[in-house]
């Protein structure tokens, strides 16, 4: 052993080695926060509102009308259903006893990631099982399907987007490496 270089010498920190590992996972850090921002700008559209409108008003769904029964009461109970990706699903609520003629909103609690949508779906709402009228996707400002018209509002909200990142498998993954990242930059600061 010579003098001047203890015999851990070969777990110096400032080893080429560790250097190197040092450089990597500075870079990994940027290409991660790089990556979050623009995946998170790309998935930031989030869905604000839905309005429904039947475009036929013969097509609506009725429920049996029996003496003595208010007509109103034979209106369909529309009830709007958010999927998303994962399989999970949102109801925004029930319009009891409602014409679509002149169009029917629900409002979102907070944004949902338009990328994450895998459809909405429209039922006519039942105590046992509700009927499904239809089903559409949001790929633009308006859908239609089976005589019925989905306008679509959204907003852009980099929160929205940051939280969609984060639960994609690539978001995932990124978050891993990050922290990995940082663990090694640690290390490798506090290594004598």
């Amino acid at each position: 052993m010579t003098e001047g270089h203890p015999a851990n010498s070969r777990f110096d920190s400032t080893h080429p080695a560790w250097q190197i590992a040092r450089l990597i996972c500075f870079a990994i850090i940027l290409l991660s926060v790089i990556s979050c921002v623009v995946i998170a700008a790309i998935r930031s559209n989030g869905l604000t509102q839905v309005t429904v409108t039947v475009l036929d008003p013969e097509i609506e769904p009725r429920d049996p009308i029996v003496p003595f029964m208010n007509p109103q009461e034979a209106l369909p109970d529309y009830e709007l259903v958010v999927i998303d990706s994962s399989g999970h699903k949102t109801n925004l609520g029930t319009r009891p006893n409602t014409s679509a003629v002149h169009g029917l909103s629900w409002q979102l609690n907070e944004p949902a990631s338009v990328s994450e949508i895998v459809g909405l779906r429209l039922q006519d709402q039942d105590k046992v099982i509700s009927d499904v009228i239809t089903e559409v996707q949001v790929t633009s400002d308006t859908a239609a399907a089976d005589g019925y018209r989905f306008d679509f509002q959204t907003e852009y909200s980099l929160s929205v987007g940051i939280q969609s990142f984060f639960r994609t498998p690539i978001g995932k993954t990124i978050s891993a490496a990050f922290f990995v990242a940082m663990l090694i930059i640690i290390f490798s600061v506090f290594m004598v």
